[in-house]
């Protein structure tokens, strides 16, 4: 795979007048609850807003509930998640979505992976922003080499969110758009990320789906340490076994030699930024982390591989990468604005048009 294109940042004033002085937008902004990852760019995104004079209102569940519900404007809707359980869970959602935007008279939806919000606006004619990694796959130039059937799939589940009215595609890697009205960003660095970064010698882990208990024993075995939030290894020679939270786990991220993690975007965006190796991981049958492992190993930046195809030969070809400095480091803050900037740019171009 060649090396990914140096983004072109354009400066949004070249492009369209996007103010509007006296119109505070009303906005629904919906989450989707599986994974920390949609809900961190909320944290940074919606109080943005709010600084820009916006009335937001913050919808979602699962795992977005517990980082965004102690907005007192949050409300819990179930998040539809993939599997058979979503045909009857989706037509729910989109009934109580429509309602919500109704008799919240929304001039704006804004839906972060959350495809029933997308749906629910198209169906009352509401401007929509999408937001998220996903939209790198539909509307951003992708490099060549990337496996088409994974494309396919990854572009066929995110067939809604794609055909919003403006994108923010928020990416770990410089990238440019292919499409119009859209932007690409990267996600903010959390405040606890924003501090001392150096080498401690030990390995962070983490897993969206707690399935990482054979990756962090091999990388034991083999002599790492390992500190590793959110799996059921107290015990383990070599784990250091806590629950996961926000503050210890930046902690421990910024303190890391290298990090073994689930393909997640958002985590992924994080050790770009301080440059922390990776060993990512995704399952099989998972279109877009098996995409995102692909183009973190052809930047450099991380050893990738499948849960099912993982040995230690791949763990041991990772540790004594680190040991040798072996991977490359890109300065993303430099080269993309953060997701709260992009946000803001993406919701006056919606509202102007």
């Amino acid at each position: 795979m060649p090396p990914l294109p140096r983004a072109r940042v354009v400066p949004w004033r070249t492009c369209v007048d996007l103010r509007y002085d006296s119109h505070v937008a009303r906005i629904a902004y919906f989450v989707h609850g599986r994974g920390r990852g949609h809900a961190s760019r909320a944290l940074s995104i919606v109080p943005a807003l709010r600084r820009a004079g916006h009335d937001v209102a913050t919808f979602g569940g699962g795992q977005a509930a517990d980082l965004l519900g102690k907005w007192p404007s949050h409300r819990d809707v179930p998040p539809v998640l993939p599997g058979w359980g979503a045909v009857t869970a989706a037509p729910v959602r989109l009934v109580g979505d429509v309602r919500a935007l109704g008799s919240l008279h929304a001039d704006l939806v804004v839906t972060d992976g959350d495809p029933s919000a997308a749906l629910a606006a198209r169906l009352l004619g509401v401007p929509t922003v999408a937001i998220g990694h996903d939209l790198v796959f539909s509307r951003c130039r992708l490099p060549a080499g990337l496996p088409p059937r994974l494309i396919r799939a990854e572009r066929t589940s995110s067939l809604i969110t794609s055909g919003a009215d403006v994108g923010v595609a928020v990416h770990f890697l410089p990238i440019e758009p292919a499409r119009p009205r859209t932007w690409v960003a990267r996600p903010s660095l959390r405040p606890e990320l924003d501090g001392k970064t150096e080498s401690n010698g030990h390995l962070v882990a983490y897993f969206r789906d707690g399935n990482g208990d054979d990756a962090v024993r091999r990388a034991a075995r083999l002599g790492a340490r390992v500190v590793c939030f959110g799996q059921e290894l107290a015990g383990v020679p070599n784990v250091d076994a806590r629950p996961f939270d926000r503050e210890g786990f930046a902690a421990a991220l910024r303190g890391a030699a290298a990090v073994i993690t689930s393909a997640g975007s958002n985590v992924l965006a994080e050790c770009v930024l301080l440059g922390k190796p990776m060993l990512a991981l995704h399952r099989g049958d998972e279109a877009e982390q098996a995409l995102n492992a692909q183009l973190a190993a052809a930047a450099g930046v991380a050893v990738a591989s499948s849960f099912e195809r993982l040995d230690d030969a791949i763990v041991d070809q990772f540790l004594r990468r680190v040991g040798a400095g072996d991977f490359a480091t890109i300065d993303l803050a430099h080269l993309l604005p953060d997701a709260a900037e992009a946000a803001l740019r993406a919701v006056d171009d919606a509202l102007v048009h």
